[in-house]
């Protein structure tokens, strides 16, 4: 069970092991601090939930969307949103970062991949994302 919050709201995802979803997550965060508009799916097996991101005025629109089918692809408009959030890019990759630098201290490297069937734990894209929060703006 993944869940998502800010300010009161939240949402709550069963995700499987089938997609390297945390990865997905991270490289995610990395190509929006890069100024790219981005888009990927978790698996729960059926349901798809696809995050997307995209820029506007200065911040980013995340948007996550279910589809009761994940084998069946379609257009973002016929998902259910269940979470959206506008913030700027800096305060949300923070908010991540610690949530997964958190997650690393609680179950290491090892017990991350025997838990995710062998996907390796996303360090090096977490660094990515530390080293872009050190940086001067």
């Amino acid at each position: 069970m993944v869940t998502i919050g800010h300010e009161g709201r939240e949402a709550r995802m069963v995700v499987s092991y089938v997609t390297d979803a945390l990865g997905d997550l991270l490289y995610g965060l990395v190509r929006v601090t890069q100024g790219d508009d981005i888009r990927f799916s978790w698996n729960g097996e059926p349901t798809e939930y696809r995050w997307v991101f995209t820029h506007e005025d200065g911040a980013v629109r995340l948007r996550i969307l279910r589809f009761r089918d994940g084998l069946r692809p379609e257009p973002d408009d016929a998902g259910h949103a269940v979470f959206t959030l506008l913030s700027e890019v800096r305060p949300l990759v923070r908010a991540v970062v610690r949530s997964v630098r958190r997650l690393l201290f609680e179950m290491g490297e090892e017990e991350y991949a025997r838990q995710w069937r062998d996907h390796a734990f996303p360090l090096r894209e977490l660094n990515v994302l530390e080293s872009w929060l050190k940086s001067p703006r």
